[in-house]
């Protein structure tokens, strides 16, 4: 009786641990300007690059509310690697506009 117990309880901890390390959402992230990029870029294509970026932002944004995912993640891990995730993505997106704005000053594009 007592090793039934043990093992219902073993089995609900490896389901829910399961179940919350799947439930971690993934944003993806901007890649870097390489310098071959920044060398074929014109002013238009720098400026669709950017705009681009801001798509980016605004998914993670959207994706960063609350649905189911964001409840097992809670429970998993108490948001932790949710929040990890979006920081990151959204690290990402900054250095990748910051390296395109640098682009639009270097090659004396309008400002928009």
């Amino acid at each position: 009786m007592k090793t039934v117990k043990v093992c219902s309880v073993v089995i609900a901890l490896v389901m829910a641990t399961s179940v919350a390390g799947c439930a971690t959402k993934r944003y993806g992230r901007m890649q870097s300007l390489v310098p071959a990029e920044a060398a074929a870029l014109d002013c238009k294509q720098i400026g669709i690059e950017i705009a681009k970026v801001e798509g980016f932002e605004l998914q993670v944004e959207q994706g960063a509310e609350i649905d189911w995912k964001s409840v097992a993640g809670f429970l998993g891990d108490y948001g932790i690697g949710n929040t990890l995730e979006k920081n990151a993505a959204i690290k990402s997106a900054a250095e990748r506009k910051a390296q395109l704005r640098k682009l639009q000053i270097d090659k004396n594009c309008p400002m928009a």
